[in-house]
């Protein structure tokens, strides 16, 4: 045997090396291929006819505000209340927060929080409350048992918890010393397209990337589209409660 032959591989070496160089740059393409088409596919928003629907209610701005009211805009909806210590605010603060990563787009949506408070909730409350996180946030309040109608059109959940001393100030029918109460609520924030059918639910942890790209998809269909139906309820994480609203009650007061 010559010196040398065990490397030899004869005269198919010429084809060898540049099919070698070629299933290199394949394993290295297809990943990137895969990410790209994925980041450029449109979200899944399927039309939810199982929840949601329209209502009227006092709006932090002034008045009865109907929610169609708001047909043509992209709506981010939530129940919440102003004395919470702890989801609200965090959801109002992620909800600026993709309104900053919508840029110019944001002209076009609406965030709107419906109170599972309305006994202490007023109109002027929520106008104070929301002003501190963006002026064209929205607020809705109205009797206990319209927001209980809003709560059950949406599928969502509210109970009091703890009664503490909680400020009354804004309630004409309480003294400053009555009790007021905390509460346990759904923590979903909904998605609404231009005709305020429920398109997705998203929650504070959500990406705001994620829910960039669920808002601008919304926005570039036709105000009269028809979107796809989903089968029954909404098949995504279900309603959350929350059971964590303890403020301490010097920070409550």
């Amino acid at each position: 045997m010559r010196r040398g032959s065990l490397f030899r591989i004869g005269p198919l070496a010429p084809l060898i090396v540049p099919l070698i160089a070629l299933l290199i740059a394949l394993l290295i393409a297809l990943p990137i291929g895969f990410a790209v088409a994925a980041g450029a596919a449109a979200p899944s928003l399927p039309v939810h006819d199982g929840i949601g629907g329209d209502f009227s209610a006092r709006s932090s701005h002034g008045g009865e505000m109907r929610l169609s009211e708001l047909r043509g805009r992209v709506v981010l909806l939530f129940f919440g209340y102003t004395s919470c210590q702890d989801i609200c605010p965090a959801t109002l603060g992620h909800l600026k927060a993709l309104q900053k990563h919508l840029g110019p787009a944001a002209e076009h949506v609406r965030v709107v929080l419906v109170t599972v408070d309305p006994e202490n909730d007023t109109p002027e409350h929520l106008d104070e409350y929301l002003s501190r996180f963006d002026p064209g946030f929205i607020g809705l309040t109205g009797t206990p048992e319209e927001m209980d109608r809003i709560l059950e059109l949406y599928m969502a959940e509210s109970h009091k918890s703890h009664g503490m001393a909680l400020t009354t100030r804004y309630n004409q029918q309480k003294s400053p010393v009555d009790e007021a109460y905390l509460y346990a609520h759904s923590q979903q924030i909904y998605l609404l397209d231009k005709r305020s059918r429920v398109r997705a639910l998203f929650f504070v942890g959500s990406p705001l990337d994620q829910m960039r790209d669920a808002v601008l998809a919304l926005l570039s269909e036709p105000d009269g589209t028809a979107g796809a139906r989903a089968n029954g309820p909404v098949q995504q994480a279900p309603p959350r409660v929350n059971h964590d609203h303890h403020p301490d009650k010097e920070g409550s007061r």
